[in-house]
């Protein structure tokens, strides 16, 4: 296969490193998925994703010479014109500049991209949205990350970070949020609201399978968990899912309201666990708040690209930003 012109796209993670190797029309030829220890420092990190993108290539059977471009997807916040890594959650990457190192190390241009945003883009080109011209990405997780497609293309906003639709303030003064300030979305409907809700619920007595389960360690109660209370019908923790379910409806009513979408895209490993019940709730929500004229014309859908919806996103943008 030498010769043959690819691009790598790379989703970069603070437990795991997916890397896969992609024609020109998007087509997978292979793929490494790795699981990461912690580590200590940023050349561990540049040290993991090399040795995961080789191992993709190695696969594929194609030398880095024929590697157009690498698009790297992360977490966190990150400078856009440089590819400094401003602050990103679970890794060693405060003020980074992973963007030119990892040029340096591999020869080859190399696009860092938001996760999410990536997410969302691979859905676009290659998943649920595909065709769709106007897409709204959400990914329930720990916290709840964004991503918008307006016009068919990638929407980053004035400074590169739009999409934070898990800031939003669903009620002020409501619960602490994470990134330090009350009543946001993510507050209410992300794994770690539900989490603390959840352990109260266990503790007290009303949840006895699930804490035989998880204990009262919010840090065990992962989307396992809430789909294992959900089998078992323990109805303290179904309410627990429903309600912040519910409450993600209501964020994605106000994000209908304003962007007019043709299609939300719902997805992580959140919405994989709990399945078709959860997003019920969330469809539902959305069509009760979001104005009747808006909410009547879009579509509620599940991810279908899994764990290669970042990749997938990552190279295709890699693919054309190298070109444009």
């Amino acid at each position: 296969m030498a010769g043959r012109s690819v691009v790598v796209g790379v989703d970069l993670g603070g437990t795991k490193i997916l890397s896969a190797v992609f024609d020109d029309d998007l087509r997978k030829i292979a793929r490494k998925k790795t699981k990461t220890a912690a580590v200590n420092g940023s050349d561990a990190v540049l040290d993991n994703v090399s040795l995961s993108v080789a191992g993709a290539l190695d696969k594929a059977k194609i030398p880095m010479a024929d590697v157009d471009a690498i698009g790297v997807a992360v977490p966190g916040v990150f400078d856009r014109s440089t590819g400094v890594i401003i602050q990103t959650p679970n890794l060693p990457l405060s003020d980074y500049p992973l963007k030119a190192a990892l040029e340096q190390h591999f020869s080859r241009p190399v696009w860092v991209e938001n996760d999410v945003n990536a997410g969302t883009y691979g859905e676009y080109r290659a998943g649920a949205a595909k065709g769709y011209r106007h897409v709204l990405g959400v990914f329930p997780g720990t916290g709840i990350g964004g991503g918008l497609i307006i016009n068919g293309e990638l929407y980053i906003g004035s400074g590169g970070n739009a999409g934070e639709i898990g800031h939003m303030i669903i009620q002020p003064g409501g619960p602490l949020c994470g990134c330090g300030r009350r009543g946001c979305l993510e507050a209410f409907a992300g794994r770690s609201a539900m989490a603390r809700d959840a352990v109260f619920l266990a503790n007290s007595g009303a949840a006895p399978d699930t804490l035989a389960a998880a204990g009262t360690d919010y840090s065990a109660y992962t989307s396992k968990v809430f789909h294992r209370a959900i089998e078992a019908g323990e109805a303290a923790i179904v309410g627990v899912i429903e309600r912040a379910a519910w409450y993600l409806g209501i964020g994605l009513a106000n994000c209908v309201n304003l962007l007019n979408p043709e299609i939300v895209v719902v997805g992580g490993g959140l919405v994989e666990r709990l399945g078709d019940r959860y997003l019920r709730v969330v469809e539902q929500s959305m069509r009760d708040h979001a104005m009747r004229g808006l909410a009547d014309h879009v579509a509620v859908v599940a991810a279908s690209l899994g764990d290669d919806a970042t990749v997938v996103g990552a190279a295709a943008l890699a693919a054309e930003r190298s070109r444009a």
